[in-house]
């Protein structure tokens, strides 16, 4: 009961006891008026105490009533106000209760969020971020535990690709771990082959000791090797100075890997300069340094690609007569006086990919067939105006060359000298015509026959 209801109380108790005592009276009065010495004076004094019992009771009334509508009021205030209250309760009970919800299941939880980042991590390649902590010894920590297994077996793996990668093409290392199988057997298919290697090697190893041989050669070929990896080759070996490396299927587009090889040669040449930059460094000199060139074919046509060796070592390589006629024609760019030389077949399947001259017509030591050799000089587009003018003259001199016309073929000879003094075919061409002046063969069609590999 609130302090306004008990002053309420207090206030009705005197109204009570006063009402209580006027009927008492009016009721003593109504008897002494009843009686029959009554006079009318006693039938007035009752009639004025009724009237004020009357007034008491009105009084009285009043005062319930007000009291009933103030504690109605009350109740009502009090009602809503409890009301507010157990509505704000159970407003804060419902909070209560989904902030416990989302703390047991974040807990529940968290470890499936980990997990798939871990998952969305190794898809990325991202390995070494994709370690999750185990935090539960149920079913997912289970499940956790063995994420963070297959995870280290990917990791070896891919330190095994890395560190085999440098023996032997990472696409085949990856081809051998990922179960890809190469046949032992041998498949045909058309590949385009690439031999290379250094002009006057020799010479350059016996100047040098052997540790600084070693790092000279280790920059040559990470130098030389990138061309052919970024162009889809595969590089089968390293033979002392020598390059060999091969483009074929699946590894490269079967319809442009001819211009891919011919593509990678040029940027080995064109790498040439700023390796010889660095050649004082690498071996430490600063006088008598050794200028770094180099030769290569290129050679496309039908091999045997498979994985060959013994039971406890094999090769990923290719076989076939096409391998032998690229190591040809690398080593005919010593007579020719050319960087890289290509047989028609890759002419002819690089198309107008790339810029060449026709240099001559010869028969290998092995072979009866005719082969027309190019040599490789840039990237269609990429030939300069001289170069092309070298070219044409060139070309008319080995028309009149072919034709047995040797005066004319001399002419043009010597005008393609002119323009270019250190032109290697030029001059080999040129220097061949006094011998078949005199004694050329009766059945002469421009094919020259060469004497060794």
């Amino acid at each position: 009961m609130t302090e306004t209801s008990k002053l309420a109380l207090a206030r009705l108790e005197p109204m009570l006891d006063e009402l209580t005592y006027q009927e008492k009276r009016l009721f003593q009065m109504t008897l002494d008026a009843c009686t029959l010495s009554a006079d009318a004076a006693q039938m007035d004094k009752a009639k004025l105490q009724a009237d004020q019992v009357f007034r008491h009771t009105d009084t009285m009334s009043m005062e319930i009533n007000n009291f009933g509508e103030t504690e109605s009021r009350i109740t009502i205030e009090n009602q809503e106000i409890a009301l507010n209250v157990t509505i704000a309760m159970m407003s804060f009970a419902t909070l209560v209760g989904i902030m416990l919800a989302f703390l047991v299941s974040r807990g529940l939880t968290r470890p499936i969020v980990s997990l798939r980042a871990g998952a969305r991590a190794v898809a990325a390649g991202f390995l070494d971020q994709a370690h999750v902590k185990v935090t539960s010894r149920d079913e997912i920590g289970d499940v956790t535990h063995a994420f963070n297994a297959m995870l280290e077996d990917l990791r070896e793996k891919d330190r095994i690709k890395e560190k085999f990668g440098q023996y032997v093409d990472p696409r085949i290392v990856a081809g051998l771990l990922d179960g890809a199988q190469h046949s032992s057997v041998g498949e045909k298919q058309i590949a385009t082959l690439f031999f290379s290697d250094i002009v006057k090697f020799s010479a350059i190893a016996e100047r040098l000791a052997p540790s600084t041989l070693v790092d000279l050669m280790n920059a040559y070929f990470s130098a030389m090797s990138q061309p052919i990896c970024e162009h889809s080759g595969i590089i089968d070996k390293y033979i002392g100075d020598a390059i060999m490396a091969f483009w074929v299927p699946p590894f490269s587009d079967p319809n442009r890997q001819a211009e891919s090889a011919c593509r990678a040669a040029l940027e080995q040449l064109a790498l040439l300069d700023a390796l010889n930059r660095r050649v004082p460094d690498i071996v430490g000199l600063r006088r008598d340094v050794p200028n770094i060139n180099f030769r290569a074919g290129l050679s496309t046509g039908e091999v045997v690609v498979g994985s060959v060796g013994s039971e406890t070592a094999r090769s990923f390589t290719v076989m076939g007569d096409t391998v032998n006629q690229a190591s040809r024609l690398e080593a005919a760019n010593k007579v020719y006086g050319t960087n890289v030389l290509i047989d028609h077949e890759t002419y002819a399947a690089a198309g107008s990919a790339i810029e060449t001259r026709l240099i001559d017509e010869i028969k290998v030591v092995g072979r009866d067939e005719p082969l027309q050799i190019y040599e490789l000089a840039a990237m269609a587009g990429d030939l300069a105006a001289d170069k092309r003018a070298l070219f044409d003259v060139f070309a008319e001199g080995l028309e009149h060359y072919k034709r047995a016309d040797w005066s004319k073929a001399e002419t043009a000879f010597k005008a393609a000298l002119v323009r270019s003094p250190d032109d290697g075919p030029s001059r080999t061409l040129l220097s061949r015509i006094p011998g078949l002046r005199q004694s050329a063969p009766t059945d002469w069609s421009g094919v020259w026959q060469m004497t060794s590999k």
